[in-house]
């Protein structure tokens, strides 16, 4: 599944083929991937062992959406049914019924329901007795909620990685960030934000934590990224809705390659309440 910047698949082919090349280069994403293949008990899929895999984005966007490259089927509806509710295919409060899960992705009723069980653990499905599931609903509440914590957890991953970080860190954030300002240069701000952009802008953020130190820590923000994405997916349609943050993520790379924790927190959160600030702009409930 290309996706197309400036009417074509070049951009995102160039992504595609930095990510394959990518090496295997700090321990935490290492235990990550060889958490890919790991079973609960029974061989169940189970939230501990998924979530921090299925929020890695790239990797999904482009080789499991493939799905001869899934490790198995489960893993292949988790990642499709968790893209779907992020890119808000299905909207807020949309009731999954068993038969269209299973006829979108072609497959058996046993991963679909492996893979409600758990976007429920993750906050994005909600799960009701004797009545199935539904996406779970959006509210302003909510969404301040989530971007008040998610601030909090990723000031705190940041200033640990700054802290923790090796000078092969600080290269990766560089690569990253020079992919993602290419991929934002290229996007017309007219145009919907493309699925690349959306890996892209996500592995940054990733890349500038990943060496706080704390798989747990880092699991949690995989949810909550993903809950604020949601609502900003929602109400902020096209790259121009994003215009007033572009020079943030520069920014805030400066900050990080200079060590400056200080201002790199100051950095990030103004990034987020910025971005907080647009979406209730245009949230409408």
């Amino acid at each position: 599944m290309a996706a197309t910047i400036d009417g074509t698949d070049h951009a995102s082919n160039v992504s595609k083929q930095a990510f394959e090349s990518r090496s295997g280069h700090d321990s935490w994403r290492d235990s990550v991937g060889k958490g890919i293949t790991a079973r609960g008990r029974g061989g169940h899929m189970i939230a501990a062992d998924a979530l921090p895999w299925a929020a890695n984005s790239l990797q999904w966007k482009y080789r499991a959406l493939d799905r001869t490259a899934a490790t198995s089927t489960s893993s292949y509806v988790l990642a499709r049914l968790r893209g779907d509710i992020l890119s808000t295919y299905f909207k807020p409060d949309t009731k999954l019924y068993l038969k269209v899960l299973t006829a979108r992705y072609n497959t058996s009723v046993a991963p679909v329901r492996e893979a409600l069980a758990v976007l429920s653990g993750a906050g994005l499905v909600i799960s009701e007795s004797q009545r199935g599931f539904r996406v779970a609903p959006a509210s302003r509440a909510d969404f301040l909620d989530i971007a008040a914590l998610r601030k909090q957890l990723e000031i705190s991953a940041l200033g640990l990685s700054i802290v923790r970080g090796s000078d092969r860190w600080l290269r990766e954030i560089r690569r990253v960030y020079d992919i993602f300002s290419q991929l934002s240069q290229k996007a017309g701000h007219d145009d919907p934000i493309s699925d690349a952009w959306e890996a892209y802008h996500r592995e940054f953020h990733f890349a500038l934590i990943s060496e706080c130190g704390s798989p747990t820590l880092m699991n949690f923000w995989s949810q909550l990224h993903d809950r604020f994405d949601r609502y900003r997916r929602l109400t902020l349609p096209s790259g121009s809705y994003m215009a007033g943050t572009a020079s943030d993520h520069g920014d805030i790379m400066e900050a990080v390659m200079n060590r400056d924790v200080s201002r790199a927190a100051t950095l990030m959160s103004d990034h987020i309440q910025n971005i907080t600030d647009v979406v209730l702009e245009q949230y409408v409930e």
